[in-house]
């Protein structure tokens, strides 16, 4: 089967400084970090668990210190036992649900083949050997990964799920830090409908990796070099994601968005040759064009739209970042930063339309991956938490 039952592991208390965002996000922004430290202090949390990428590059002291605290935090944590985790996110106004599963990693191949478990961007192996490293010595694991399936009628979990099989025994209840929102954590332990979920994803053939792709691909990565030297069952073969329903109505996809830096950039909009339509407004968002690609811009002097009007490619990101390939580049989702650094000497930014979550799939199964930071699943502040854990090493 595809899905795996993990044991879970909860905290007792403190859940608002247990839970700590996604290691990759506010990559540019120490201060954020630097909040979070404060704010946990000496409290057990994820934060002393995992390796923020704003700390990069491997600082092997920094990674002892993780094991360390993992060893150390176990008993601070509650096993919940073989079950999945039900998870209720308020994000943007909407509800957002998730399901909280061991998936097989025998399943998955991070090189864009037809695996039943697919990436949904090019895997940049150079980023994989920092992860494996922090994970190979790890006790626990934690995770932000985030897995999208298809299901317009909502076989695998309900719309409403008031039934108390799904509702009925709440685990965690608490405010996400960092203006994160409110979220709701729910026990399944029933054995038939697990049973009954894990056939419904099975019988849907296909899943995608929307966030984590290569915490993901570091796991993968992990088990195939400790595969032959450990039983085939063994809890690494197996990694802790969330499921999302890409028709739930708390799913949304934004842009990221690029900067270039030190670039000059009169030169570089005419590489582009594309047909410059002035905006005194600014655009922050670029909407997709009914006819070619459009994607606004700023510098420090102009700003408006890209127009490309018989584009080579089916995406705007491709068309950018076809001619972008080789500068410094800033990926970033919040349009305001971009307006703020596009605006700096000898830069210039771009704004991406978002991609439609409805040809989500179809695109997939199309291209096979997508350019990196094609897409983001929600704005930066509701990105998964760290906050369920597992044992993968026996």
């Amino acid at each position: 089967m595809i899905l795996h039952v993990p044991h879970i592991l909860l905290p007792k208390d403190n859940w608002e400084k247990w839970a700590v965002i996604a290691c990759d996000q506010h990559t540019q922004d120490i201060e954020y970090w630097k909040r979070v430290e404060e704010f946990v202090g000496n409290i057990p949390s994820t934060f002393n668990l995992i390796y923020p990428e704003i700390y990069l590059p491997l600082d092997e002291k920094r990674v002892n210190e993780i094991h360390k605290a993992i060893r150390n935090c176990k008993g601070d944590l509650v096993n919940h036992g073989p079950c999945f985790i039900l998870v209720k996110r308020s994000v943007s106004g909407n509800e957002r649900t998730g399901l909280v599963v061991a998936i097989d990693l025998e399943e998955y191949e991070f090189n864009g083949s037809d695996s039943f478990i697919r990436p949904t961007e090019g895997t940049i192996k150079e980023r994989l050997p920092a992860r494996v490293r922090i994970r190979e010595n790890a006790e626990l694991e934690l995770s932000h990964i985030l897995i999208l399936y298809d299901d317009p009628d909502f076989s695998v979990i309900p719309k409403i799920t008031d039934d108390p099989v799904y509702t009925g025994n709440k685990v965690y209840d608490f405010d996400l830090m960092e203006e994160g929102g409110p979220i709701t954590g729910y026990k399944i332990c029933d054995e038939k409908i697990i049973e009954r979920i894990a056939y419904a994803i099975q019988n849907l053939g296909l899943l995608l990796v929307g966030d984590g792709n290569h915490s993901l691909a570091a796991a993968k990565s992990f088990w195939e070099k400790i595969k032959g030297t450990v039983p085939n069952n063994h809890p690494a073969r197996y990694a802790l994601v969330e499921l999302v329903n890409i028709h739930d109505a708390g799913l949304s996809f934004e842009p990221i968005h690029r900067v270039v830096k030190g670039a000059e950039p009169e030169e570089l909009l005419k590489k582009l040759n594309a047909r410059v339509v002035e905006s005194p407004a600014c655009n922050s968002t670029a909407e997709p064009s009914v006819v070619g690609h459009s994607i606004g811009f700023i510098t420090k002097d102009r700003c408006g739209i890209l127009v490309f009007d018989d584009p080579v490619y089916d995406l705007e990101v491709e068309t950018l970042d076809e001619i972008i390939d080789g500068y410094s580049v800033e990926y970033e989702h919040d349009p305001e930063i971009v307006k703020e650094i596009g605006k700096k000497q000898g830069n210039i930014g771009f704004f991406l339309p978002s991609l439609k979550k409805s040809e989500f799939f179809s695109l997939i199964k199309k291209k096979k991956v997508l350019p990196r930071k094609s897409f983001s699943l929600g704005k930066e502040n509701e990105k998964r938490y760290y906050i369920e854990a597992r044992k993968i090493i026996p």
